[in-house]
């Protein structure tokens, strides 16, 4: 585990797995967790042949910070801050690899700083003013008490209507529009937070830029076809 300080002055956390020491060439990796639900950072940081940095952003595991949902942008940010770090160590960051909510921070990032060859975005939002039905009916609450709890895969979410409003103030056709990379996008026909739609249509709006859409019969969180989508990255990343 190694640590490191981002813009806002907090230690981030990440695992470093170096199969390759004469490659400089390393591939990042966002956690989200709990990991036995979004295992797919785990599986990615074993199996991929290549050198691979599992990130905590801010909130996640052992990093610091407030442990929240939406931070889309802060999210952008610190995946800057991860590329300055890796490049200090004398790596070069080749591609960024997310999913769930972290398939849409890495869009955001091509889109704010574009620093980035490859970037592997699994399950991604693009309708930013549309929320998960619980969200949705506790909107009144929400907008009246400044924040809600709301518990999902046996762990407590902090949500706040400032979150809210930053996320309904995410442009997604301005962010494909600024894009830069090869962007790469995988998703469930059955994903039931993240509608294969929106997947089709955030490719539409990157335009040339998205260099591959691929699709499986799985829900959000890709259980049973794992060894598939490491197959699609290896074939990015190769």
């Amino acid at each position: 585990m190694e640590y490191f300080t981002n813009r806002n002055g907090l230690q981030l956390a990440c695992n470093l797995s170096i199969k390759y020491p004469d490659d400089k060439k390393i591939y990042i990796v966002c956690a989200l967790y709990p990991s036995e639900i979004f295992f797919f950072s785990d599986f990615v940081y074993q199996h991929l042949d290549a050198n691979v940095c599992k990130l905590d952003l801010t909130g996640e595991g052992r990093s610091q910070g407030e442990r929240v949902f939406y931070k889309y942008t802060k999210d952008a940010d610190d995946l800057d801050d991860t590329v300055k770090f890796l490049t200090s160590k004398g790596y070069s960051v080749d591609g960024i690899i997310g999913a769930s909510k972290y398939g849409t921070s890495v869009i955001l990032y091509a889109g704010l700083y574009g620093e980035v060859k490859n970037i592997i975005s699994v399950s991604p939002k693009f309708n930013m003013s549309e929320f998960p039905d619980f969200l949705s009916s506790n909107f009144e609450t929400l907008k009246n008490n400044g924040e809600i709890v709301y518990n999902a895969f046996g762990e407590d979410w902090n949500f706040t209507w400032e979150m809210i409003r930053e996320v309904q103030s995410i442009d997604m056709k301005k962010i494909c529009e600024r894009a830069r990379g090869n962007i790469y996008v995988i998703y469930g026909l059955e994903d039931q937070f993240c509608p294969y739609l929106e997947c089709l249509e955030l490719a539409w709006e990157l335009n040339d830029k998205c260099k591959g859409t691929y699709s499986f019969d799985c829900d959000h969180c890709l259980i049973g076809i794992l060894d598939e989508v490491l197959e699609i990255i290896e074939r990015v990343i190769s």
